[in-house]
């Protein structure tokens, strides 16, 4: 296994790219200074893990992105498993998940798996890759990009910030839930969408992070 900042960095330029992610995009990210940046990502490409073109950014080669892979599905994985067998809130997951998921090993990867029936998505509906790096086709698509007064079914909402995702929550706007935009607001893309016999007000920002599905 690589350290956990290898695998931290891999991860990042994975969920930011995975092709030419700026020195300052990374950074920011994962709140550290551009310089260490610099010297992580030149480390990354003599190991293999990285490409990096002056000017572009960095990108995975295809053994980075097996192992971004990897440490994503551990993440996912063990958010399903603290989500089914503690039950704790999709707010409280993202962060139990980061400092466990460097741990995991292969063996209890796949024990964890297994005993959840080997699920494809976590409770926030992110995919989860399989053992191998497979990702099922990614055809979910932004709320903000959605048409009016269609129904739509939410697939996936963001978890790395905890009051954004209790937010969408205590609105009742989680995996699974159906929803109908009734309007949009040309000035600042917000829209308001019907939920529950309710209107809501998702602020554009908000909505390009909740990915649905379309009725068929």
């Amino acid at each position: 296994m690589y350290s956990i900042a290898i695998e931290d960095y891999l991860k990042s330029i994975w969920k930011l790219g995975p092709k030419d992610v700026g020195t300052q995009e990374l950074a920011s990210h994962l709140d550290v200074k551009p310089a260490s940046v610099t010297k992580m990502v030149l480390r990354l490409t003599e190991m293999g893990l990285v490409d990096h073109t002056p000017y572009k950014g960095a990108s995975l080669t295809s053994e980075g992105e097996l192992e971004a892979l990897s440490v994503v599905r551990r993440h996912r994985l063990l958010e399903t498993f603290l989500s089914q067998t503690l039950g704790l809130g999709r707010d409280q997951l993202h962060a139990e998940a980061e400092r466990l998921e460097h741990a995991l090993s292969k063996e209890l990867e796949s024990a964890i798996a297994d005993y959840l029936g080997n699920p494809e998505r976590d409770p926030h509906g992110h995919p989860i890759p399989g053992p191998n790096g497979e990702l099922f086709g990614e055809t979910d698509l932004p709320l903000s990009d959605s048409p009016m007064n269609e129904i739509l079914t939410v697939m996936q909402i963001p978890d790395y910030d905890s009051s954004v995702s209790s937010w969408l929550e205590n609105n009742g706007i989680f995996p699974g839930v159906k929803l109908e935009i009734k309007s949009r607001d040309d000035f600042d893309g917000g829209i308001n969408c019907e939920v529950n016999n309710h209107i809501v007000r998702i602020t554009s920002s908000i909505a390009s992070l909740v990915k649905i599905s379309k009725e068929d």
